[in-house]
């Protein structure tokens, strides 16, 4: 099957030092058939983000990057919190199938993707109470129930959340999570951005949150 292929510059991260360890991986995609491009954006930096082509669902791209990136891969450039694959550039070769859901050979990669499926299995988003009733009253009531469900659920994200990023505390996912999250998890996730001795507190994408600084 024809793989289409691109070689991005090293130089397309901004915010790094002269010393900053740099990594180059390939990373071999599969998603829809129907798709005919992906970007590549490279901590969260949109205003440089590479197209690369997709043929017959398939993609190969190399990209040289800082070490402690995290690079989406997704058919548009927003809602990364709804990415096709987030991947964390911890090996040379890195395999990608959103038909299987699956990464494989990167593990920080696959438990950036195991956490975040946790987070959204919470998400009260589309969740609605059927009501097979002309009476009124009936609605009125559904309505509050399915209000208090949904306050429910999200509560329970919240908790998710905060459990996925304390499970992660010494790596840089909870960088993703605080990024993606961060209007469901403030206040408290504002103070822990302020606990500099935690690596990922310093991650150039929570920069991009009001407030961090």
């Amino acid at each position: 099957m024809k793989r289409s292929f691109i070689i991005i510059a090293a130089m397309m991260l901004t915010m790094i030092t002269a010393s900053a360890k740099k990594v180059t991986v390939t990373i071999d995609g599969t998603v829809y058939r129907t798709q005919e491009k992906i970007y590549l954006i490279v901590d969260e930096d949109t205003a440089n983000a590479v197209v690369v082509p997709v043929q017959n669902g398939q993609f190969t791209v190399t990209t040289t990057v800082d070490a402690n990136s995290i690079i989406r891969l997704h058919e548009t450039k927003e809602w990364p919190e709804r990415a096709e694959f987030v991947i964390i550039p911890d090996s040379k070769h890195i395999i990608a199938d959103l038909n299987s859901s699956t990464i494989e050979g990167s593990p920080m990669s696959q438990r950036l993707r195991t956490a975040l499926s946790a987070i959204k299995r919470e998400d009260p988003e589309g969740f609605h109470i059927d009501v097979f009733s002309d009476d009124p009253e009936a609605w009125r009531q559904a309505q509050e129930a399915g209000e208090s469900m949904r306050r429910q659920m999200r509560e329970t994200q919240r908790t998710v959340a905060f459990q996925q990023m304390r499970g992660n505390s010494k790596n840089i996912i909870p960088a993703w999570i605080a990024y993606c999250y961060y209007s469901l998890l403030e206040p408290e996730v504002e103070l822990m951005l302020k606990d500099k001795k935690q690596k990922w507190t310093k991650h150039p994408i929570l920069m991009k949150i009001q407030g961090s600084d």
